[in-house]
Parts: C-alpha cells; sequence; structure tokens
C-alpha cells in the first residue's frame, strides 16, 4: 500500500514491530509502517535528503540498542523546528516508570507516554 499516512515504528522488539503491523491493519484509516530497530536508523532516514518519505507520526521506544528514545529525542530537538514541529512523536515502552513519564514532559516534542502493549483504540486515536 503506498497511500495513508506514514508511521515510523522504532523498536527493537520483533514481537512488538509485528503487533504493531497487526493492529495497524485492523484500523479503518490507511497506513504505512516503517520499521526501525533502533533510534539510530531511524534518524537516519528521517534526516536523509534522498528519503522516500517523511512520517507522519513516530512511535518510539524507550529501551533500544545503538540510540535509544531518549537519545534519538536530544538529536531530534536540534533539528529545525519548522520540521520537527510537524510530525507528533510518542515515547511507547512497557514499563510504568514515573521518572519515564515525568522526563517526557521536559521535551515538547513529545505529546504523550504509551504504555505496550498498544491497544488498537489507541492507535486509532492517534490517527484522528
Amino acid at each position: 500500500m503506498t497511500e495513508g499516512r506514514a508511521i515510523f515504528v522504532v523498536d527493537d522488539d520483533p514481537i512488538h514491530r509485528l503487533l504493531m503491523d497487526k493492529l495497524f491493519a485492523k484500523q479503518p484509516k490507511p497506513c504505512r509502517l516503517h520499521f526501525f530497530e533502533n533510534g539510530q536508523k531511524a534518524f537516519n532516514a528521517l534526516t536523509d535528503p534522498e528519503a522516500p518519505v517523511l512520517p507522519d507520526l513516530i512511535l518510539l521506544d524507550i529501551e533500544m540498542p545503538v540510540m535509544n528514545g531518549w537519545q534519538f529525542m536530544e538529536a531530534f530537538s536540534k533539528l529545525d523546528p519548522a520540521f520537527t514541529s510537524q510530525i507528533p512523536v510518542y515515547m511507547v515502552s512497557s514499563s510504568f516508570s514515573d521518572e519515564d513519564q515525568e522526563r517526557v514532559k521536559t521535551y515538547p516534542l513529545i505529546k504523550g507516554y504509551i504504555v505496550k502493549p498498544i491497544r488498537i483504540d489507541t492507535i486509532i486515536e492517534l490517527l484522528q
């Protein structure tokens, strides 16, 4: 499918990526999912001037190898605000960590904190 919103799912867990693939397929809006197993690969895709697609939404895991979610946000925050303000980012974690939820509030570019597993109704809400 080449139409619809582009979604970056940045997560090193293959089971979570498979779940996202299945859940997005069940919701009614057309989407193109792009999977990255770490923040560095997602950031490279985002900043590549020849990138075929820019995301309409980023679902960003916190704990990943190479570049974790916080490191991604540090790099993302340094990009042109005219660019970054157009892309909603949601932190995704299997943790109910109060510390992580408080830290999210220090990043104006992060729209929210979602605890895994993500539910279909959450995905539908994000795509509204």
